[in-house]
């Protein structure tokens, strides 16, 4: 961000912002002084055993609340006890008095014009700035406050969702959930009888009803196309398209569903030992491509480049045709299959989670680009469920292990053939909290309704002259990554459904 540059007001301009003023906020001046107390510019003096980069910090000046804040907080654990801030006044002030809160409850007075060098301490709360004009004819009350972020922004959180078990029966025995068309669909069996579980956000309730399979239907090749179904069965192709309730031959040989790809299944077929690409509707079965997965592979990721043809479907690991685990991601344009791994997951692993989902890197100080990225987690090695969460931020080509924060908690079992969905909550400016059932942890601060941004600074109130307002954000989108089921490392289903998202995705965007 730019550091602070002095910002010339005119009278006539101040006039028109101290004329809108509240009595409410206690600053009642005359228009034609009211340039006398206008702070034009507010940064921090550069520290960077507190903070690199810390006189870039931006600060916004609210002139008709009397309110100076950064809105984007500084990053978590800061040290906000000894800063020193640095003023400028429009015409210059008389006197402008600092008082801080401490700790006892008590507070101290510092002098900024005859003190601007004394650090300043912002950990017990907003401090207080008097500004008296050039003649002492008035003086005009100021709040300073240094937003830190309460938790560390890009760490990737789980925390149980809502409801504490998968949908459907008491006693889940097995579960597949796919999303489709924005709908989440889990299916789950209780070993008797099978429930097909719908929602739209996984934070309200499902609608749930029991529903058939074809005999010997294997649960875990579950797949949704809009309102059509898919499952394997005896190594046979299903369809449905009266939401599970009857089903039907397709009349194509299938062992393992990769995905569906534009209205096609696509998938392998083991002909007398000999494995073959198929897809539904039916085409010409191909050779299976050396050393591409047959059975195990995670569940598909859609994409597309800008300068793409046409979209990509993504799955890593699985296992081959001779039962070796593979760590390689595979792509499919349409037409073929390429193994487009140049640095391929870390650990050869099967039934693992494909998450596609956000990271962020810093541009400059303090601004921060959101980029897109996937997540591979869980799977199994043959002996021990993986615990570890690799990221690829080039589509699958390159992976590497996650950095710490985005590894699982200690609390969450590992897992492999669990399905992951991503579902966006919406936020709103209520309290900041989620407009739905969901829970959440979220930033301490509360931007004001509408900023006007000037070069070097911003400036706020009910009019500018030359300024532009943007429009208010009261409401935003949270992208949250839902885990379903899984098997443990007794061999059991994990029946918790869990989910979890980056603290910086929560935080309300900066306008």
């Amino acid at each position: 961000m730019k550091k602070l540059a002095i910002l010339s007001l005119s009278a006539v301009a101040a006039g028109a912002f101290f004329a809108g003023c509240n009595s409410s906020y206690d600053n009642t001046i005359q228009e034609d002084l009211a340039t006398d107390v206008i702070v034009s510019s507010f940064s921090l003096s550069k520290d960077d055993s507190i903070l690199a980069n810390l006189d870039t910090v931006f600060f916004s000046i609210d002139l008709q609340r009397g309110r100076i804040f950064n809105a984007d907080s500084l990053p978590y654990g800061t040290k906000i006890n000894k800063l020193v801030p640095v003023i400028t006044f429009h015409q210059g002030a008389s006197a402008v008095n600092l008082t801080v809160k401490k700790a006892d409850g008590t507070d101290t007075v510092y002098n900024y014009v005859t003190n601007s060098k004394d650090s300043i301490d912002f950990s017990h709360g907003p401090v207080s700035m008097a500004v008296t004009s050039l003649y002492n004819s008035f003086t005009y009350n100021y709040t300073i406050e240094v937003n830190v972020h309460k938790l560390p922004a890009d760490t990737l959180v789980w925390t149980k969702a809502e409801y504490s078990s998968l949908p459907g029966s008491s006693n889940v025995a097995g579960q597949k959930t796919v999303m489709t068309d924005g709908t989440v669909l889990c299916v789950t069996t209780d070993g008797s009888k099978y429930y097909l579980n719908k929602t739209v956000n996984p934070n309200t309730d499902w609608t749930s009803s029991v529903i058939t399979m074809p005999a010997g239907a294997d649960l875990r090749s579950f797949n949704a196309d809009g309102d059509t179904y898919y499952i394997l069965a005896a190594g046979a192709l299903y369809r449905s398209a009266d939401a599970a309730r009857t089903w039907s031959s397709t009349g194509v040989r299938m062992n393992h569903i990769y995905g569906i790809y534009q209205g096609r299944v696509i998938g392998a077929a083991n002909a007398s030992g000999s494995w073959q690409l198929v897809q539904y509707p039916q085409a010409q079965a191909v050779a299976l491509p050396e050393g591409m997965p047959v059975s195990g592979t995670s569940q598909p990721v859609m994409f597309t480049f800008p300068m793409g043809d046409s979209p990509q479907m993504v799955m890593v690991g699985g296992r081959t045709a001779d039962g070796a685990l593979t760590n390689a991601t595979w792509a499919f344009d349409g037409n073929s299959w390429a193994n487009i791994s140049t640095t391929p997951v870390p650990k050869a692993l099967s039934g693992m989670m494909l998450v596609p989902y956000y990271s962020f890197y810093e541009k400059k100080a303090f601004v921060y680009t959101r980029y897109s990225i996937l997540l591979a987690m869980g799977g199994y090695d043959g002996k021990t469920n993986n615990s570890k969460v690799y990221l690829s931020d080039d589509c699958g080509m390159t992976w590497y292990e996650a950095s710490e924060t985005m590894q699982l908690p200690d609390f969450m079992v590992a897992l492999h053939d669990a399905d992951a969905v991503v579902v966006n909550q919406t936020f709103t400016d209520d309290a900041l909290k989620p407009a739905t059932a969901g829970r959440s942890l979220m930033s301490s601060w509360s931007p004001v309704e509408l900023a006007y941004r000037i070069p070097g600074s911003v400036v706020i109130g009910n009019s500018m002259p030359g300024s532009r307002a943007t429009e208010a954000i009261t409401s935003w989108n949270c992208p949250y990554i839902y885990s379903f089921g899984g098997v443990k490392p007794d061999n059991t289903l994990q029946s918790t459904v869990w989910r979890a998202t980056i603290n910086r995705l929560m935080f309300k965007p900066i306008q």
